[in-house]
């Protein structure tokens, strides 16, 4: 298949080779060069420890930011934490 460049450098993927790489709107790729060759290949997934925060889990973190002693406490405290209080 043959794939023109914009004004930008970009370039449209065929549809068959994104169906079948799975490849959808938002999905990172994996560029490099080799020779004269330029190899796009999906990023793996991150890892299950990325989670979507949560209003009460973005005040916790902001809390997080704090240093001072009773911050920390705080925090400790909110997470059920013992010795927090």
């Amino acid at each position: 298949m043959r794939v023109k460049t914009s004004s930008k450098g970009q370039v449209v993927i065929p549809k068959e080779i994104r169906d079948a790489l799975g490849i959808k709107p938002g999905s990172i790729l994996n560029v490099r060069v080799e020779g004269k060759k330029i190899i796009l290949e999906p990023a793996s997934s991150p890892p299950d420890v990325f989670v979507e925060l949560g209003e009460e889990s973005g005040r916790i973190l902001r809390e997080a930011r704090k240093i001072d002693e009773e911050g920390i406490k705080r925090l400790l405290r909110d997470l059920g934490v013992e010795g927090g209080s």
